[in-house]
């Protein structure tokens, strides 16, 4: 069965790489990247566009990140490596990105 750029869309994936959060949201055969940064207030999610995802029965490819579907495993060239979660839908995507939990722990 062929596999087509696409399948993926109006999911995401939430990746803790090396300790840091990024996630990745699925949408128009397109793969945005999501990640906390600092803004004018305090904390906020950006978004930036990382162009066509791929896929094929294993993994789904994002320029040089590859994510194992089965196990959900990051790869980012041959080193960068770390653990992702999926989402259905963009809502629950979004509450993956609770701000406030994600930095309940900082000493600073």
């Amino acid at each position: 069965m062929p596999v087509y750029a696409g399948e993926l869309d109006g999911k995401g994936i939430i990746c803790n790489v090396y300790g840091d959060t990024v996630g990745y949201f699925f949408d128009s055969d397109r793969a945005f990247e999501y990640k906390i940064a600092g803004g004018d207030k305090g904390l906020e999610v950006v978004k930036k566009d990382e162009g066509k995802y791929y896929t094929n029965e294993n993994s789904i490819f994002i320029n040089e990140i590859k994510i194992n579907r089965k196990n959900l495993k990051y790869q980012k060239f041959s080193s960068f490596r770390g653990e992702c979660r999926a989402y259905d839908n963009f809502n629950a995507f979004k509450e993956g990105f609770d701000i406030e939990k994600l930095i309940e722990d900082n000493k600073i």
